[in-house]
């Protein structure tokens, strides 16, 4: 099946994308491409072309969107807010697999094609989310890509999971989760070995939450280093969070960022603005993969979130104190897997939006205008960008 996108504005001048089985097969001047056998012509009105959006870091099934209001409680200790989150989702009117699907959409008319979302699994509800969520993946297999993290929110070791988590990987979850192997399980090493351990036996990724503080979370990072390294997982091990090294200075950070590059654990943050994170210059002068997720999203632990990826960057950028055009364009690169201009033979995934260029959108966050995956148009808010489907 072959469609055309025409006038596109890439790099401030306007082509004509040349989409063919869900790939771009051609990205030539405006006007150039022929479209002649071409299944559909889109006119992209000279919109600015976006590589599509990944989150890596998302809880599709315990947000709060589509239910009445719920207050929160303030946080006191783990133990009372892990409670509190447990009753909140027992009193959810709409399945989880409806919320799930409703956050996951909302997520792709904002441009996002990819997400990395952590599942809970634990004795008292089993598989059922899991199960919920896996149903989600197969039914929006032809709308974006959905990587699935078992993940034992009460505790690895403190709730008794990992016979639960073994059934979750057998089950189809992607990758090994785990939470505040210290703060939470109270062991550190016997925690962490019983992810590798689980990790080793599924062929599985891992990507532990890790809010425990200062030192001590360091010293979590430079085990979680150790047995990257000694599992050969280089590259498919993520700490999520790590709070701790926003905590402590940029000289006490050094080795523990040196360990993460040389075993190549990838950081994610959500970016929070009322903690300290881990500083995005130092982890990117350090070679430190980092990429960025939303995490929460109205539930029982914040009451603010969108799911909108591009805004999540601003945010990073502000934060940052990122105004220059090399550091936007930068920023853009840490919530997307694409190549920021388009090639000839990678997958068609990309967004459409009013903006000058990367660095303008980044800054004003534009309204998506239209939203391809593979090739297909998922949403378009134009009559020249009708959707397919």
């Amino acid at each position: 099946m072959k469609s055309i996108v025409e006038r596109v504005k890439i790099n401030n001048e306007l082509f004509d994308l040349q989409l063919e089985e869900g790939t771009i097969r051609e990205v030539v001047p405006a006007g150039a491409s022929r479209a002649t056998g071409a299944d559909t012509v889109w006119d992209a009105e000279g919109l600015l072309y976006l590589p599509a959006l990944s989150d890596m870091h998302c809880h599709l099934d315990k947000h709060f969107l589509g239910e009445p209001w719920k207050p929160l409680q303030p946080f006191v200790t783990l133990d009372r807010q892990l409670k509190f989150e447990k009753e909140q989702l027992a009193s959810l009117q709409t399945s989880v697999h409806d919320r799930g699907l409703m956050l996951a959409e909302l997520m792709g008319r904002q441009g996002t094609t990819k997400i990395r979302t952590h599942v809970d699994v634990d004795p008292d509800i089993g598989l059922s989310h899991l199960e919920a969520v896996l149903r989600l993946r197969e039914q929006l297999r032809d709308r974006m890509e959905i990587e699935i993290v078992a993940f034992p929110q009460q505790g690895l070791l403190r709730s008794c999971s990992v016979s639960i988590m073994k059934e979750a990987l057998r089950s189809g979850a992607d990758l090994v989760g785990g939470v505040d192997p210290a703060g939470l399980d109270k062991r550190v090493e016997a925690s962490l070995h019983a992810m590798f351990e689980l990790s080793e036996e599924f062929d599985a990724g891992v990507d532990l939450h890790l809010h425990d503080p200062g030192h001590l979370g360091l010293y979590t990072i430079d085990l979680l280093a150790d047995y990257t390294s000694q599992s050969n997982k280089q590259g498919r091990v993520a700490v999520s969070h790590a709070y701790c090294l926003g905590m402590v200075s940029a000289g006490e950070a050094a080795d523990t960022l040196a360990a993460m590059r040389e075993a190549g654990v990838a950081m994610i943050s959500s970016v929070p603005i009322d903690r300290p994170m881990p500083r995005p210059d130092e982890l990117i002068a350090a070679g430190v993969s980092f990429r960025v997720g939303t995490d929460n999203i109205r539930d029982s632990w914040s009451p603010f979130g969108n799911g909108d990826m591009l805004q999540r960057a601003s945010r990073l950028a502000e934060k940052c104190g990122w105004i220059t055009d090399g550091q936007l364009q930068r920023t853009y690169s840490l919530i997307t897997d694409r190549p920021l201009t388009p090639q000839a033979g990678q997958s068609a995934d990309f967004m459409l939006v009013d903006a000058q260029n990367i660095q303008h959108a980044l800054a004003s966050v534009p309204p998506r205008e239209a939203v391809f995956y593979k090739g297909q148009l998922l949403y378009g808010s134009r009559p020249s960008l009708s959707p397919t489907v």
